[in-house]
């Protein structure tokens, strides 16, 4: 039987079938059973007759009336407008008409819609988000041989084809992220269904905890059931919150993002004072919030072009080519998550709102009389004068005079000197910052016992517990993570990036904790960076000299971490006169100079103190230690990322006034050429 004179009855005889069932078996126009589909497919390819197939369907399938269809569970969830905006583009490019269909997660719906487009002659293909993952609800369309491919969520199944994101990896990133700002009490909010993307998450979000050693059983999972009403959605998600009472949230999908942040709001949650927020999807208003909202954000671009991409190779070959595909989902740090830090004595960190002064309290202040001495490491900068009015300004709405102010200059001989002379003032209370953990502290044991002690920034050694009120500082860990995330975001697309480090390298709580915050995070998470030194300066003096040796000796070297702004400035001027300003510097603390190296290009990135908001709450503390013994020994102000395209913003947030049009002149004047 010749390969040209083969036709429709010469099938059906040999199949021993009717010719209306080869034209169904071709045609798609009506369910026949797997079984005797095969036959009547083998004898086709047998007798060249699927030549004569391929030219007809090619002649129906391309052109105007041809349509790849795109079924989806809703329009309301962004990710799946995202996705139809880019398959719409894409498939119009392939010269097929893209048609929309919704099954609104509704199986019995979903089986009607996909039945239709399987009598459909004019469909070539389809691309959906199926409403389960059980392949024998699919039965009728795996066996009719239709083009489609998966998208988002799966099919269990052999021989199914899917395009889905990294939900697994996702949810493992987001979760580590907050087990690394010290969250152990977590929540984990997903979608109420019966989907492979639901269970990949979970299983992302058990991974991470089993990390730590929290058990499954342990681990807070909310469903949402998002068929309710919105009222009905945040409702659930509100008993939850009050029920589990965690420090911070995991939200498994935009639309839940969305509903949480409404419940949020509607109790009078702050994010992130009162709770911490990883989002999910990234659509606009996310980093336009205030703050602005840590995600997991979907690359959907990816995801409709892969599934595209596959679904034509089988369109066009009867099989998909490419592998199954994984999008990738990146997280996208902002400042919707609160470091939470440990004291010098392990003692969790309280935000200053905490400590709340009744009116009792504030009555007997103001009748006290209390006097209150301060004792500073150093000043004549800005920031010091911040700390300084942050403390007169609070001090001042109860009353209390303050009697003197010291300046140290870093020397821990004249600050000891100095204590001295307060000491002989006998003030009700005394704010430090000591100049050294090990050469201050018998002087300062010494006026703990005429005087209550607030510390900033850190606590002498071998001073007890029992010995001072309250450290204040800024979330130090979270200020070296801030810091040491910037580099790794600095490095992000490259193959290697090659960073040195120049720490202080002395025994001081905060430096330290920043120092290693920062190395840690690099270490951790981005296995392209390498730190190729570290050298402690000890005196802010040495920094410039350090910064000197390290680079003739790594020339390899592209990016500094320096522990605070002053060294910092010091490495700067190092840098310029070994010609080096092509490295890019990464360090704390916002200050004129150092904004000044930012505009200018130097200075790519740093974490900063709220000194104003600092000196504030120590000043709230010793106020509040003088009426009252409900003080918690560590009060903990969250820092303040800062990047060159959001300088002016920054500096509003930390001075409290506009940054000034230009702050030390032209780049000329920097000496930045």
């Amino acid at each position: 039987m010749g390969k040209e004179k083969v036709t429709i009855k010469d099938i059906a005889k040999r199949a021993g079938v009717s010719i209306a069932t080869v034209s169904h078996v071709i045609n798609r126009t009506r369910y026949v059973s797997p079984e005797l589909e095969k036959k009547v497919r083998d004898i086709i390819e047998e007798t060249g007759y699927s030549e004569k197939v391929a030219r007809k369907e090619k002649k129906l399938k391309i052109g105007r009336n041809s349509t790849v269809v795109g079924v989806f569970p809703n329009l309301a969830s962004a990710l799946f407008c995202d996705i139809i905006a880019v398959l719409k583009r894409r498939i119009n490019q392939y010269g097929y008409q893209f048609v929309v269909a919704t099954t609104e997660d509704n199986l019995q719906e979903e089986k009607q819609l996909l039945d239709s487009f399987l009598i459909d002659k004019t469909v070539a293909g389809i691309l959906y988000v199926p409403v389960s993952d059980v392949a024998e609800n699919y039965k009728n369309l795996i066996a009719s041989g239709m083009p489609f491919v998966c998208m988002e969520r799966n099919i269990l199944g052999k021989g199914i084809d899917s395009v889905v994101f990294e939900d697994r990896t996702a949810l493992y990133k987001g979760t580590s992220y907050l087990l690394e700002c010290g969250h152990k009490n977590l929540l984990f909010l997903r979608e109420k269904s019966e989907s492979t993307t639901k269970e990949e998450r979970t299983r992302g979000y058990l991974e991470a905890l089993k990390k730590i050693n929290i058990n499954e059983n342990d681990a807070s999972i909310v469903d949402v059931d998002l068929s309710m009403e919105e009222d009905g959605c945040q409702q659930c998600i509100q008993r939850a919150l009050k029920r589990v009472m965690p420090t911070a949230v995991i939200a498994g999908g935009n639309r839940l993002t969305l509903h949480l942040l409404k419940a949020m709001r509607n109790m009078g949650v702050r994010c992130p004072d009162d709770l911490s927020v990883v989002g999910f999807g990234d659509e606009k208003w996310m980093e336009l919030m205030d703050p602005p909202l840590t995600t997991l954000e979907r690359d959907v671009e990816d995801l409709s072009v892969r599934a595209a991409r596959m679904l034509f190779e089988k369109m066009q070959t009867g099989r998909v080519v490419t592998a199954n595909g994984y999008a990738e989902i990146r997280l996208n740090i902002r400042k919707s998550v609160k470091m939470l830090d440990n004291g010098p004595f392990g003692d969790t960190a309280v935000p200053p709102d905490w400590i709340v002064l009744s009116r009792e309290e504030r009555k007997r202040l103001r009748n006290g009389h209390y006097r209150v001495a301060i004792s500073f490491h150093y000043t004549g900068t800005a920031w010091a004068e911040l700390h300084e009015k942050g403390i007169r300004d609070e001090l001042e709405r109860y009353g209390i005079d303050v009697i003197s102010v010291t300046d140290a200059h870093f020397d821990s001989a004249l600050q000891n000197a100095q204590l001295e002379g307060i000491l002989l003032q006998k003030p009700d209370a005394v704010i430090a910052v000591p100049t050294d953990d090990a050469k201050t502290a018998e002087k300062f044991q010494e006026l703990s016992k005429v005087s209550k002690l607030v510390f900033i920034s850190n606590v002498p050694e071998n001073i007890g517990k029992n010995s001072y009120v309250a450290c204040v500082s800024v979330n130090e860990w979270e200020n070296g993570t801030n810091a040491g995330r910037m580099i790794g975001e600095y490095f992000q697309g490259c193959e290697k990036g090659e960073v040195g480090f120049i720490i202080h390298g002395a025994t001081f709580y905060g430096t330290r904790a920043r120092d290693m915050a920062a190395e840690k995070i690099l270490k951790d998470n981005y296995p392209n960076v390498e730190i190729v030194t570290s050298r402690g300066f000890g005196q802010i003096e040495n920094a410039g000299q350090v910064c000197r040796d390290m680079i003739l000796s790594h020339p390899e070297i592209q990016a500094l971490y320096v522990s605070w702004d002053r060294p910092a400035l010091l490495a700067i001027q190092a840098l310029k006169a070994l010609g080096r300003e092509d490295i890019a510097v990464f360090t704390t603390d916002l200050d004129h100079e150092i904004a000044g190296y930012m505009e200018a290009g130097i200075v790519k990135g740093m974490s900063t103190q709220r000194p104003y908001e600092q000196g504030q709450a120590a000043a709230l503390v010793a106020a509040k230690s003088l009426v009252g013994d409900a003080v918690p020994k560590y009060v903990g102000v969250q820092p303040y990322i800062v990047e060159a395209k959001e300088l002016r913003r920054a500096w509003k947030e930390i001075f409290h006034e506009s940054m000034p049009g230009n702050l030390y002149g032209t780049p000329d004047k920097l000496g930045i050429r």
